[in-house]
C-alpha cells in the first residue's frame, strides 16, 4: 500500500511540473528573456524526466514492463524526437554557448521508409531522457541517428561536452561542480531495451571529447 501511494503522489507531482514546464517554456521564448528562467526551464524539465523515470521504474519493478509494439517508420520518429527538443530550447544553454539538437543524417544507416516493430511511447521517454540529459552537458551540438541491422535497432545520441568518468559500476560526467548522475536515466533506458528483446545500453566516450550514448532494441521485425 505505502508504494502505491508513493508512486500516486509521484504521478501527481509530475503532472503538476508538466503546467510549470509550459509556463516556463512561455517565458524563456518571450523576447529579452532572463537566463534565469532557461535554468529553470531546465531544471523542470529535468525533474519531470526523473519522476517519469522513477515510474516506468516502479512499474518495471512490480510487474516488468510489457511493450506494446507497433510498426513505427523510423525517420518520422527520430524527426519527432529531435522537433520536440527543439521546441523547448532557448537561444543559450547554460554554458554561454548556442546549442543545436539535429539528426545526423551521415550516420544514419537506414532507408527513408525503414520501419521497426517497438513501442514508440516507451522508446520515446527513453529517447528523450538521453537527449535531454546530452543537452545538460554539450557544449554546442547534440546529434541523433539511428542504425539498423537484420536483428537490431540501435539508435544514438552524441554530444560534444566533456565526457563520462566510470566510477566503480557508476557512469557519471566529467563536472566538478555538478553533483554526480543518480543513473536512473541509464536504468530506465536499460529497462526498455531489456523489454524489447533483451537489448541493451552503452554510455561512453568519443575521439575528440564528448560522450555517446547508444540503445541497442532486438527483434525490431
Amino acid at each position: 500500500m505505502e508504494k502505491t501511494l508513493s508512486a500516486l503522489v509521484v504521478h501527481d507531482i509530475k503532472n503538476a511540473l508538466a503546467l510549470l514546464e509550459i509556463d516556463l517554456e512561455q517565458l524563456i521564448h518571450r523576447e529579452n528573456a532572463p537566463t534565469e528562467g532557461l535554468r529553470a526551464y531546465r531544471r523542470c524539465v529535468d525533474l519531470k524526466s526523473r519522476l517519469i523515470s522513477f515510474l516506468t521504474l516502479y512499474k518495471h519493478d512490480q510487474s516488468g514492463l510489457q511493450p506494446l509494439r507497433q510498426e513505427v517508420v523510423l525517420l518520422e520518429f527520430i524527426e519527432d524526437l529531435v522537433r520536440n527538443s527543439q521546441s523547448g530550447m532557448a537561444a543559450e544553454s547554460h554554458h554561454g554557448h548556442k546549442i543545436t539538437v539535429s539528426i545526423d543524417y551521415e550516420k544514419m544507416k537506414m532507408g527513408s521508409m525503414a520501419t521497426a516493430w517497438l513501442d514508440e511511447n516507451l522508446v520515446e521517454l527513453a529517447m528523450e531522457s538521453a537527449i535531454n540529459n546530452a543537452i545538460r552537458y554539450t557544449h554546442h551540438r547534440v546529434g541523433v541517428w539511428v542504425e539498423q541491422t537484420p536483428d537490431a535497432l540501435i539508435l544514438n545520441v552524441q554530444d560534444d561536452g566533456v565526457g563520462v568518468g566510470v566510477v566503480g559500476e557508476l557512469v557519471q560526467r566529467n563536472v566538478p561542480d555538478q553533483s554526480s548522475s543518480t543513473g536512473l536515466g541509464l536504468a530506465l533506458c536499460k529497462a526498455v531495451a531489456e523489454a524489447h528483446g533483451g537489448g541493451e545500453v552503452r554510455l561512453g566516450n568519443v575521439a575528440g571529447g564528448g560522450a555517446l550514448f547508444s540503445m541497442t532494441l532486438r527483434s525490431t521485425s
